[in-house]
């Protein structure tokens, strides 16, 4: 796959001016991609040339071009199969943001505003399923025990058994989701929560299989669209664009709690001990005293927009649209704002949603991409990698450069060309090894 020039993660807080040249500097093509894709460019040129050609020939060339194109089919058939490659293209990746991100045993999930949901292998990275239904951008997912909801156009139920659609519920766009043992809180984009309940008491279905829900009841209050939820026993919690969170007693149907404070829209929630921490677009957490409301702490050493919270143990993990994610140590009472830990890594663009699960970190971001960390080093223990149209050449090369070229192109071996173009390969592909050696023991 084509690579980008890494560079060292920005200052905690960085100049206006000097942001938008290091982010043209960080995603500056390296070398390496500059020369798969020359090389990818040059097989697919001279593929071209060939197939457009051989039909018009009918001297010995035309033959030989035949031969040489006969050639290259078996070859791509029995040992390049770009046309099963080509044909699992569901399982490519994500082709836009990853906006949310759940984990159920040994599972990930993620929505995307590509209208699909895509289950992942935690360890291996591969992708094992695509939910396809939805007709518009998913921002929120859920998961309740082995069921899946994901909000875009009604709020979908899927069984991860089977890969099944079981239900849809409510009518219209929703933006988020958060699931209990037997409710679904959706988000409506007027600001309404609706409360679904997909599980009786006795832990079977109280839905049809097929059926459309309605909401068995509703909890007012916000103006505008909820963002993300945070669910803790019997307190539900709600960021949203009104800028504005509100912490509701699910048993009394009602709003405990209003937290106001923010300069824009809120884009997440997390809860911790006696406190609720949120992040906004005007680039800082805040984080709350739950009982009274009052903002204990602002924190604003991110330089964009704050998009997504955690909390692992004692730590907070914020991800923004500065393409950074960062650690900070959280307290109940704060002299003055907390100094960032660390910055965990940085995506190729900003980072729209993180997750924990067994004590570990996920996150999503823009690029499409979405990670595994491993806190105690920091570094990416899994990438769950989208593949796109545009990377297609670089696999293909890659495929190609595995081969010797006689191999490939028996009938034209013989010519110094080809020989010389065997010999740059067999150093591209030992390149490569190195760089992705170096890579392994830099991480």
């Amino acid at each position: 796959r084509p690579s980008v020039e890494r560079l060292p993660p920005p200052p905690f807080a960085l100049e206006p001016g000097r942001r938008n040249e290091y982010m043209a500097r960080r995603q500056r093509p390296s070398t390496y991609a500059m020369v798969v894709d020359s090389i990818a460019s040059a097989i697919s040129l001279l593929v071209s040339l060939l197939r457009r050609t051989s039909g018009l020939w009918s001297s010995a060339p035309g033959r030989l071009a035949r031969r040489v194109l006969s050639a290259a089919g078996d070859v791509a058939l029995t040992r390049l199969p770009l046309l099963d490659y080509a044909s699992r293209s569901r399982d490519w990746g994500h082709k836009a943001c990853i906006k949310s991100i759940v984990a159920i045993g040994d599972h990930v999930y993620t929505g995307c505003w590509d209208y699909t949901v895509k289950q992942w292998d935690i360890h291996t990275g591969e992708c094992l399923h695509t939910y396809v239904g939805h007709t518009q951008d998913i921002i929120g997912i859920a998961c309740s025990g082995r069921y899946v909801f994901s909000c875009g156009d009604h709020c979908r139920m899927w069984d991860t058994a089977t890969g099944e659609a079981v239900a849809i519920f409510g009518v219209g766009t929703y933006y988020a989701a958060v699931a209990s043992r037997t409710h679904v809180y959706a988000a409506k984009a007027n600001g309404d929560i609706e409360a679904f309940q997909f599980r009786g008491a006795d832990g079977g279905l109280a839905v049809q299989r097929g059926s459309t829900v309605m909401h068995a009841r509703r909890l007012e209050g916000h103006t505008a669209g909820v963002m993300d939820f945070d669910l803790r026993g019997d307190v539900l919690v709600s960021a949203s664009i009104d800028r504005t969170a509100r912490a509701w007693t699910l048993d009394a149907h009602e709003c405990a709690q209003v937290f106001e404070g923010h300069h824009d829209a809120l884009r997440c929630c997390a809860l911790w001990r006696d406190s609720l921490l949120t992040g906004s677009l005007d680039s800082t957490i805040r984080q709350w005293a739950l009982a009274s409301g009052a903002c204990l702490v602002t924190i604003t050493d991110h330089c964009d927009f704050v998009r997504a919270l955690a909390v692992v143990g004692d730590s907070l993990y914020s991800g923004s649209e500065d393409c950074s994610i960062i650690e900070w140590a959280l307290a109940e009472e704060h002299e003055q704002p907390p100094a960032p830990v660390r910055t965990l890594g940085v995506h190729d663009s900003g980072v729209f949603a993180l997750c924990e699960h067994r004590g570990e970190l996920f996150s999503g971001s823009k690029d499409c991409d979405c990670r595994r960390w491993d806190l105690a080093r920091g570094a990416v223990l899994q990438e769950y990698r989208s593949r796109s149209v545009l990377e297609i050449p670089g696999a293909v090369v890659e495929r190609v450069l595995r081969y010797p070229l006689r191999q490939l192109f028996p009938a034209l071996a013989w010519l110094k060309p080809v020989q010389r173009l065997e010999n740059v390969c067999v150093d591209v592909i030992a390149s490569l090894e190195r760089r992705e050696r170096e890579r392994l023991h830099g991480s």
